[in-house]
């Protein structure tokens, strides 16, 4: 059955209501979108980390770097760092720009490397000697994505969008559903009625307009479920605004450092039935030198889940609404833009049908199956002597796609950037086991003769962007924006 959609109505105000707001509004023609939020918001607040192509979403939303960058403090960000998740402690560098192939054979850097496992893996990794000097390479911002202050962007987004669509704030209070379980309209607190055919719930946690919500428990894969998080001011802001993210284990878990302009955005991520969260609070503080104090402090709850459902009639779940794993590796707002995307083909010929939600919700499922595994494969080699980390260790089991990539990395006939994952395939996989991988030693499957070919043509290309005089520092590139 063919469904019309000539009016769509948002609940919530957080970033993922106010991106599909955006987003909606330039890509979909004749429709009519009402935008319902409580007199205050209260957002999570706790994503400051995008990956690359948050440039381009905000771009099919209508707006260029030039518009946002100033507005919202952001910052680059060419990577995360993993300080202490090896068992050896060595750091992790998982950068954006990957497993370059530069050779007429389409043999990978990676492959090369297999030849000479003596050469420093973070030396051959794209960008990480300029990164850690807190340089940026100007020609080369298609491999940055950015750091951004997530209220201000809700802010930037909610003058920007005023005039062009319908925005109530109002307290939702009932909902009237037909008899076949579709939304008819919704009942606000100042008597407002407003009706829709389609309705998004991005309410977060709550997942106000969710009926029958089928959940899947992702406990026991990740081992995560609440986060202190703060605003810490700078100290030494030309050593410590790193156009990178941090992302350090720690005994309780681990603690991410976000440098934006005015601050850097921080959290300890750890699990509240092994960690009290006052005792995460103090810890937190402790790390950061009482640069910031407890009661500044936030604590966030969650379990690590996604829906099954989040397309369930004619409600669809967005953001957190329809599931959140954890903040390593940036996949909230990742997530949060693959369903708006997806959603928006789906319905922009202004009808969808059952099986369109099915498709969404299947590929949704992907999604965060393959997110969940990637980050599950991230607790497998740090093994301090901690509550948490044995928490860790009792219960951590690799997942079929981490051994799959294991057997692959030492028995395969490639290590190619595969792309069949969403957010992490093949090179992002790999980038991380030959950095963790210590007993593996990976199939060599091109000559050694290739191998050096390869890997003479790739130092030439990373040394002469490490030595490049264009190269600028992370504050002039910011300041390039500001200008």
């Amino acid at each position: 059955m063919f469904k019309d959609i000539k009016k769509i109505v948002i609940v919530g105000g957080g970033t993922s209501a106010w991106f599909a707001a955006a987003h909606m509004l330039k890509q979909i023609k004749n429709i009519k979108i009402t935008l319902v939020d409580k007199e205050i918001g209260s957002p999570v607040g706790v994503g400051e980390g995008t990956l690359l192509y948050f440039d381009k979403f905000l771009r099919t939303c209508g707006f260029v770097t030039e518009d946002w960058f100033n507005e919202i403090d952001a910052t680059f960000k060419s990577g995360i760092l993993f300080p202490k998740w090896s068992k050896d402690k060595d750091l992790v560098w998982h950068p954006f720009y990957l497993n370059k192939e530069i050779d007429e054979s389409n043999s990978s850097v990676y492959e090369a490397w297999t030849h000479y496992q003596d050469k420093d893996f973070h030396e051959l990794s794209a960008f990480f000697n300029i990164s850690i000097r807190n340089m940026v390479n100007p020609f080369a911002l298609q491999h940055y994505a950015f750091h951004v202050d997530a209220s201000k962007l809700v802010l930037w987004l909610q003058e920007k969008l005023k005039d062009k669509m319908e925005i109530i704030k109002s307290e939702m209070v009932d909902i009237q559903r037909d008899p076949n379980g579709y939304v008819n309209s919704i009942r606000l607190k100042n008597d407002q009625v407003i009706d829709g055919d389609l309705f998004l719930d991005c309410t977060g946690f709550k997942q106000l307009l969710q009926d029958k919500p089928e959940r899947v428990n992702l406990l026991g894969k990740l081992f995560c479920d609440t986060a202190v998080a703060g605003h810490i001011p700078y100290k030494n802001k030309a050593l410590e605004q790193q156009p990178y993210v941090i992302s350090e284990a720690v005994d309780h878990g681990w603690i991410w450092n976000i440098p934006i302009q005015t601050r850097i955005g921080s959290g300890l991520v750890f699990n509240r039935s092994i960690t009290d969260p006052e005792e995460a609070k103090r810890y937190f503080c402790k790390y950061w030198d009482n640069r910031i104090s407890l009661e500044n402090l936030k604590v966030i709850d969650w379990t690590p889940y996604y829906l099954k459902n989040p397309w369930n009639k004619n409600v669809v779940a967005i953001g957190l609404s329809g599931g959140f794993i954890e903040p390593l590796e940036s996949t909230g707002l990742g997530t949060t833009i693959c369903s708006i995307v997806g959603l928006t083909e789906k319905i922009k010929a202004g009808y969808y049908t059952d099986k369109d939600s099915a498709i969404f919700n299947s590929i949704m499922s992907g999604i965060f199956d393959d997110c969940a595994d990637f980050i599950n494969m991230h607790y497998a080699y740090h093994e301090p002597d901690t509550p948490f980390w044995k928490l860790v260790r009792k219960n951590f089991k690799e997942t079929d796609l981490h051994k799959w990539y294991k057997k692959h990395l030492a028995e395969g006939d490639s290590l190619k950037n595969d792309g069949k994952q969403f957010f992490f395939g093949g090179a992002n996989w790999y980038c991380w086991l030959l950095q963790l991988e210590k007993n593996i030693v990976p199939t060599k499957n091109i000559s050694k003769a290739l191998a050096k070919k390869i890997l003479d043509e790739w130092e030439y290309e990373i040394n002469s962007v490490n030595h490049s005089v264009e190269n600028i520092s992370h504050a002039q590139a910011i300041e390039h924006y500001l200008a």
